[in-house]
């Protein structure tokens, strides 16, 4: 991969369902630093170590299943505590969600065919969470991983 990109072939290189031990023992032997470590990230599952150290790196962060991910999607849009904080911007609970993801800086990038979701999601940007409201989100980690690869 790392001769692609110096060929021109392909620009970047991402890796994903990586975290801190693996990185830590894959970097030291590769020239080309990833431009992207995707991994699942949602309120249920923060990666609050991964994330700062991947970061830390220079390595853009993307959290798929945003939202929860296939068969937990209802649960975490029901929350009470996304609930409330959604209710008090006017805005729906995965707006609050994107808008977490945007303020930790994580890239996310859901999925829908509804277009009206497409439009909602895209709409993260017309406010912010609070200090207070992003300790509120912090504290709904549970370490949940839904899906492994």
């Amino acid at each position: 991969m790392e001769r692609a990109v110096a060929a021109g072939k392909i620009r970047s290189l991402g890796l994903s369902n990586w975290y801190i031990e693996e990185l830590e023992s894959f970097l030291p032997q590769v020239e080309t630093v990833p431009a992207l470590v995707q991994n699942e990230i949602h309120p249920y599952y923060q990666e609050r170590d991964v994330v700062p150290y991947i970061q830390g790196l220079g390595i853009v962060t993307e959290g798929w299943y945003p939202l929860g991910g296939r068969g937990y999607n209802a649960e975490l849009l029901a929350d009470p505590e996304l609930a409330s904080i959604a209710h008090a911007h006017d805005v729906s609970v995965p707006q609050v969600i994107l808008r977490w993801n945007r303020q930790r800086n994580i890239v996310v990038i859901p999925g829908s065919s509804n277009p009206e979701h497409i439009a909602e999601d895209l709409d993260i940007h017309g406010f912010s969470l609070t200090h207070e409201e992003m300790a509120r989100i912090a504290a709904l980690d549970r370490a949940e991983k839904h899906d492994w690869y």
